[in-house]
């Protein structure tokens, strides 16, 4: 060009002229030397131009100079592509041949088929989807034509360019026509270390354990199954997508393994065969949702239609994945809400006979009213009971630390006490609030009652949360004494089940006064039925032949709000001790913290009954170093939310989450992300926090006067959403993996709860 531009610009006219059809707009795009290196890519760094007319020569040669100049220091080998504009673009992506990070063996697949445009992807614009597609990956494993072909040329690429880390860009026409944009080498690959061999055997031994578990099993209706990281009990919240293996035998311990199905038994849904509700994959969790659906059947239902409603529901959840941590509200009907009809017409149309319709709304309200009673021998009030008894039992041992250490052999104990005074009653708290949930937001969408009278009425109740950040305020500002608060909330950690997350005790800079501590919310609202919503609300309980008082029904969704929050606030104290008898015990055979958290509280279990051949250090070191390895090779698998077969271990789509939004008014603020060890002083007054998950460990940021809140994990009944609501703080809980590392990366952020809108913004 520097040499001939006329002679080049001529020759460039008669090719866009002859060529069938005539080429009217080109692509003038960066080739630098610095950019395509094998050192250092430079990708996106220089200028590319779309759509210039390749009948101007003025637009040509300005187009070309400004890409050049974009280079900055130029080499007399850098160079300027012109190409060809793709008419009708129907897709536009991005091909990583194996994960940009680690160098594990899959193609990255990311891609925009709903702009139109060609730079959505590497420009960072618009709305793209991620596939994750295993190197070893089958025909048969595709049910995508459209992947099948990325895949297809990735594969040719990487023969012609002998070479397996790529980086291409692409897109397919309206034809179905891919085309070749751009492709260069993945520079980080110099960085990348063990990257992944050996994953073939690991997936064929995952594919079998799934396949084996996906059959139709004795004592369970439906003929196949779907394994979710968030559906129900949401591991993904409370322990994380890759939790160590001492956090998830725990939960598995206190939750997973028998107590979940108890807890529904005793509140008048069937009764379950004995059953693990969460199965492990190479230490990532997963839900059984067919074991989940069955759960929620009402005692006594026929067969027939509890067949048809658990084979639809999964049916449902496989076709909109989106709803994966919205079941008890989007996909199976838990209890007769006041909009039982419209939801079964509207989602399953046609699915029951009038006969079996009429005896599901039967068993439905035999459930739901003996679940609202709130008389003393009720489910409601004996869980208060029991949850009560465990806090007195606590109030008269201080917190396990080295000043008041307790043996492993009091392991046992304290886990049997957590059961039975803990975690089986919060089970049935929990499940109550979810009913009264879904009795206030179905009254909502009947028109009874106001989304802003609603949140005023949360806003009413307190909870034990709201007390502790009150009392929290209290000491910051010196009016209570530090001693007195640890004693009853040093317990909390921001992962309940994580013995690396420190607790509040053990936190420095708890208190630091740096920022104003105000709360969103300093007085409780106070909420009463209007003379209108009280006659509306009876109304509807008459239509749904429930007899409860419309300020009894108030009544109980308090007491289940509150009683949920009080009780996972107490069981947690019980695991805070384990984890700490744990940590001490482990630090007395010569390990770390950070060790320990790879032993499995099973192990533990068997350890102090069992007499073993080796020595007790080097057989827990033998374990933990199995776990951790198990652990490595997990955390190199690219596995989905939601596993609908096995095609979903070898093509594993992104899930996008629809975020669950708290609150009614609309925030453009900072962000900042914050973590289980984030720093107590970090000011972040009117900021929007950005977490990953969070339960009651993570309340004192309700004390520096933040702006909203921002969740990776979690649904609109989880601890935060609950906590938001209760100070009228917007927020949008579970905003899936792909939308929260986009905003966790933003300096600020756009959140509109009511137009359900959030969004990464510059400041």
């Amino acid at each position: 060009m520097q040499d001939d531009p006329a002679g080049i610009l001529d020759s460039l006219s008669t090719f866009c002229s002859s060529s069938n059809p005539p080429l009217l707009h080109v692509a003038v795009r960066s080739s630098c030397l610095r950019e395509d290196a094998e050192e250092a890519s430079a990708a996106g760094a220089y200028l590319s131009l779309l759509n210039i007319d390749a009948s101007d020569p003025a637009a040509l040669t300005a187009a070309i100079d400004k890409v050049i100049a974009s280079y900055g220091e130029t080499d007399p080998q850098d160079q300027v592509l012109i190409q060809a504009m793709i008419p009708h673009v129907a897709v536009t992506g991005v091909i990583m041949t194996r994960v940009l990070a680690d160098g594990t063996p899959y193609y990255v697949i990311n891609y925009d088929d709903e702009s139109g445009r060609t730079d959505t992807i590497t420009g960072g614009t618009g709305t793209s989807k991620t596939v994750f597609v295993y190197r070893g990956v089958r025909e048969q494993d595709f049910d995508s034509s459209r992947l099948r072909a990325f895949v297809a040329l990735a594969k040719r690429l990487e023969e012609l360019c002998a070479s397996d880390a790529l980086d291409i860009e692409f897109c397919m026409d309206a034809e179905h026509v891919v085309h070749l944009l751009q492709v260069r080498p993945i520079a980080a690959s110099k960085q990348w270390s063990g990257s992944g061999e050996g994953l073939d055997a690991v997936l064929d031994n995952i594919s079998h354990f799934i396949h084996q578990r996906f059959d139709a099993m004795p004592g369970l209706f439906g003929q196949r199954t779907l394994w979710g990281v968030m559906p129900d009990w949401n591991p993904a919240e409370m322990i994380g997508v890759l939790p160590h293996p001492l956090a998830s035998s725990l939960y598995r311990n206190l939750i997973t393994s028998r107590v979940w199905s108890a807890a529904r038994m005793r509140m008048g849904y069937r009764e379950m065969p004995p059953l693990e509700l969460m199965h492990l994959l190479l230490g990532r969790p997963y839900i059984d949702v067919r074991a989940s659906f069955n759960s929620f059947l009402p005692e006594g239902l026929d067969a027939v239609t509890s067949e048809a409603l658990v084979s639809a529901w999964l049916d449902r959840l496989e076709t909109k994945p989106e709803l994966h941590d919205k079941i008890e509200f989007d996909i199976a009907q838990t209890v007769l809400d006041f909009c039982f009809d419209r939801h079964l017409d509207e989602r399953y149309p046609g699915l029951l006979s009038t006969v079996r319709r009429e005896g599901f709304r039967k068993s439905l309200r035999i459930l739901t009213q003996k679940c609202l009673d709130l008389g003393p021998s009720a489910s409601l009030a004996l869980a208060l009971d029991a949850v009560t008894e465990l806090h007195n039992r606590q109030a008269g041992r201080p917190l396990v630390s080295a000043a008041h250490p307790l043996p492993v052999t009091a392991v046992p104990e304290l886990l049997a006490e957590c059961r039975k005074y803990g975690t089986l009653p919060f089970s049935i708290l929990a499940r109550h609030a979810f009913i009264a949930e879904s009795l206030l937001r179905t009254a909502a969408e009947r028109g009874v009652l106001e989304v802003k009278r609603i949140g005023q009425f949360k806003r009413s109740v307190e909870t034990i949360s709201g007390r502790m950040s009150r009392e929290f305020r209290e000491v910051c500002i010196g009016r209570r004494d530090s001693a007195s608060f640890m004693q009853k909330y040093g317990h909390l950690r921001p992962g309940s089940y994580d013995i690396l997350s420190p607790r509040y005790v053990d936190r420095k800079g708890l208190f630091n006064a740096s920022s104003g501590f105000a709360l969103p919310c300093a007085e409780r609202a106070t909420f009463a039925l209007t003379a209108e919503e009280r006659d509306s609300l009876r109304s509807l309980l008459n239509e749904s032949g429930l007899t409860i008082p419309p300020e009894a029904l108030m009544a109980y969704a308090a007491r289940a709000i509150a009683g949920r929050e009080f009780a996972k606030f107490v069981f947690s104290r019980n695991i805070s001790d384990v984890l700490e008898i744990v940590a001490h015990w482990a630090e007395s055979l010569g390990f770390s913290r950070e060790d320990a958290s790879f032993v499995d509280i099973q192990a533990v279990g068997n350890w102090l009954v069992t007499a073993h051949i080796q020595d007790t250090r080097d057989w827990f070191a033998q374990h933990i170093a199995c776990n951790r390895a198990t652990c490595a090779r997990g955390s190199q698998l690219k596995l989905g939310y939601l596993i609908r077969s096995l095609r979903d271990v070898y093509v594993v789509p992104q899930h996008r989450a629809a975020p669950n939004f708290v609150g009614t008014h609309a925030v453009r603020c900072q962000l900042v992300r914050l973590y289980a060890d984030s720093d107590c002083t970090t000011d972040l007054t009117d900021k929007i926090i950005c977490i990953e998950n969070a339960d009651p460990g993570f309340d004192w940021v309700f004390t520096r006067g933040i702006a909203g809140l921002v969740t990776k994990f979690g649904g609109t009944n989880s601890h935060m959403a609950i906590r938001c609501a209760e100070y009228g703080l917007p927020a949008a809980i579970g905003v899936g993996e792909k939308l929260f590392n986009s905003l966790s990366q933003a300096s600020a952020v756009a959140l509109d709860p009511l137009a359900a809108v959030i969004k990464p913004e510059a400041l």
